[in-house]
């Protein structure tokens, strides 16, 4: 490493302890590529790659501490895949997790979970469950497939029934914009802690089903959800959700800065939604990858996009989802293309 490099780090490593306040970083772990469904709007091509090995496994955790204890970070795993409940070693995992003091949550489609499996979920501690849901039972198996839908809320009752904080996720696209109102009213009456939303991330060279939304379309989509979010039957707390909403907390993208995603093959990205490879733990550890990759160099050093200087909520909101730039204009460091400022 350069010698500029490692006094960047130790000053980044100095400010962050003499805060005496511990940022969460987030690993989204992907333990499988393998997946009981297959979703229409899934930026998933590979369905074979798993970690097999619990040594292996071990060996992330313990990189994983190490970028913790170096930036004085607090440490949150979100384990997910593929389906992650498919993997032979998930209860593992969770028990490994739960004796480093690592917290967890699980995502997945939930079309597998039985009241056993949300009792030993329970027992290992997971902070949350993610289950998604992209509408009621006719558009949501037209997405996601035949007998998806009674199944997912199946595990939404089996996750409820032993007290799990269980959230709703609902990928909004051209074919299901009318199905957040009718799901809001499904997940209040099944005690869903949290319904949120949004937008399907598909570069625009390959959306050939044209399911992402325009800017004017996800302004008018996220006006309707900001009525149901004054009842507090929708989450409305990502990007740009803000501005028709009115929330206090504005959301700004982390991807590079304390969020990592390490897919089942050992590559690790900035985020799932940004296809852009930083390393790969077969060859370096997460460490050096966080430290050394000139990508995530480039996005912790990024600055505010130029059509953002004048903006009032500049500072929190930071230029949006660089997700969602990136695949729209192949550029993370531009303006969301769906701000309606």
């Amino acid at each position: 490493m350069e010698v500029v490099a490692v006094e960047a780090v130790a000053v980044a490593v100095a400010e962050v302890r003499h805060s005496n306040v511990k940022t969460e970083f987030v690993l989204q772990w992907h333990i499988t590529h393998r997946c009981n469904l297959r979703c229409r709007h899934c930026y998933q091509h590979d369905y074979t790659a798993f970690f097999d090995d619990r040594k292996i496994m071990q060996n992330i955790l313990s990189q994983f501490e190490e970028l913790l204890n170096t930036y004085h970070y607090r440490g949150h795993i979100n384990i997910t895949g593929g389906e992650p409940t498919l993997h032979k070693d998930l209860w593992w995992l969770l028990k490994e997790c739960a004796e480093r003091n690592i917290s967890t949550a699980l995502l997945t489609n939930g079309t597998t979970l039985t009241v056993q499996d949300a009792e030993r979920l329970k027992a290992f501690g997971i902070t949350y469950a993610q289950i998604s849901l992209d509408g009621c039972e006719k558009i949501h198996e037209a997405i996601r497939g035949k007998d998806s839908f009674h199944r997912a809320v199946n595990g939404i009752t089996a996750l409820k029934s032993q007290g799990i904080y269980t959230d709703v996720s609902f990928t909004v696209q051209r074919e299901n914009i009318k199905e957040l109102k009718p799901l809001s009213k499904l997940c209040y009456q099944m005690g869903v802690d949290k319904l949120w939303f949004d937008r399907v991330v598909i570069p625009k060279d390959e959306d050939k089903q044209h399911l992402s939304l325009d800017r004017e379309t996800y302004r008018k989509f996220c006006q309707s959800a900001s009525k149901l979010n004054r009842k507090g039957k929708v989450s409305c707390a990502r990007a740009l959700q803000f501005l028709p909403c009115k929330n206090k907390h504005i959301y700004h993208c982390t991807a590079g800065k304390t969020l990592l995603t390490l897919l089942a093959d050992g590559t690790v990205m900035p985020c799932r939604r940004l296809p852009l490879i930083a390393g790969n733990v077969k060859k370096n550890d997460l460490l050096s990858i966080y430290q050394n990759s000139p990508l995530l160099q480039q996005l912790r050093n990024t600055t505010l996009p130029s059509e953002c200087s004048n903006c009032l909520y500049a500072n929190d909101c930071q230029g949006g989802a660089k997700c969602i730039a990136y695949a729209r204009t192949e550029k993370f460091d531009v303006r969301d293309p769906d701000c309606f400022i």
